[in-house]
């Protein structure tokens, strides 16, 4: 979620009531620690809502990492997690994210580290099931079970699969959660709607979800599956019209003078690439000329709640 989940987007979102905590996009530790100040800076929209936030960290060096941990704990955020999963190749050509799961002695020892540097604060890990094949888990498993993390964050893809569709998801995150005893285990994968996540809620050994794209395309899915999942009447729906009207407007209030592009990437996925709505919004070049479009179509605009 690098570049959406942040500014405005964070603030909207929370002042609206549909996250009830945030775990930032990662951070990259590579050359140092960072300063307090500068990760008080990265920090502050999460921090300013007042909701609880973990903190995603990126690198090779075992040392900074859990260095990094101990100092964002210290600075407010309420857990902090080890990136192991991101599979886009710029992450990959320079081996971090995902291809830290060819390093399973590193995997044990950076835990183990931050572990020691977090004390009883919190601590997780995102995972894929394998970097070539899910057969590849038991060992991942046993390596994290050393680190001893709180919680983790398993997406059901092996990182060579990227985001392709794939069969048998549910059933790769039951095999991971029955590999990692005493660990909190939170499912990921192609949470879009409701239903994938009553789905994925009915996986045993599940004991949360963590959808990324899903909010994209419909920012109160969380609310909406919440409900769902406690059997409760369903949250009214969101109007996307609306929101990204809202989104707009809280970033030119609090951001300085910047073009349309992160509103048209969310009403890409909210719309669809191919809509008419979609188009409608392209053809706008400022931001301003975005707002009024996106005024003038809230009226008749359908809402994007499913009903399955």
């Amino acid at each position: 979620m690098d570049g959406v989940t942040e500014g405005s987007f964070v603030s909207v979102l929370s002042r609206l009531g549909l996250v009830w905590s945030w775990h930032t996009p990662f951070l990259r530790i590579s050359t140092g620690v960072p300063s307090r100040t500068r990760l008080r800076s990265a920090l502050r929209p999460y921090l300013e809502t007042g909701l609880p936030v973990t903190v995603q960290l990126m690198g090779l060096d075992a040392g900074r990492l859990a260095a990094t941990a101990a100092r964002v704990l210290d600075l407010g955020a309420v857990c902090a997690d080890l990136n192991c999963a991101c599979p886009s190749p710029t992450v990959l050509g320079s081996d971090s994210g995902g291809a830290r799961l060819r390093h399973l002695d590193w995997l044990a020892d950076t835990l183990a580290r931050m572990r020691e540097a977090c004390g009883d604060r919190g601590l997780s890990v995102k995972l894929r099931v394998g970097f070539e094949s899910p057969d590849e888990f038991p060992r991942i498993a046993e390596a994290v079970r050393e680190g001893r993390p709180d919680v983790a964050i398993v997406h059901y893809r092996t990182v060579r699969e990227q985001y392709r569709p794939i069969a048998g998801g549910l059933e790769r995150l039951a095999r991971a959660a029955s590999a990692l005893p005493g660990v909190t285990v939170f499912g990921s994968g192609d949470l879009f709607t409701v239903s994938d996540g009553l789905a994925m809620a009915a996986v045993p050994g599940i004991a949360g979800l963590a959808p990324a794209r899903g909010l994209m395309r419909s920012p109160d899915l969380l609310t909406r599956l919440r409900a769902a999942v406690a059997g409760e009447p369903a949250p009214p729906p969101l109007e996307p019209c609306r929101f990204l009207l809202e989104l707009g407007e809280e970033a030119r209030r609090t951001h300085p003078p910047r073009g349309s592009g992160f509103l048209l990437r969310l009403a890409a996925a909210m719309f669809g690439a191919d809509s008419e709505r979609f188009r409608r919004l392209v053809a706008c070049r400022t931001l301003d000329a975005t707002l009024d479009e996106l005024r003038r179509l809230h009226v008749s605009a359908p809402t994007n709640q499913e009903t399955t």
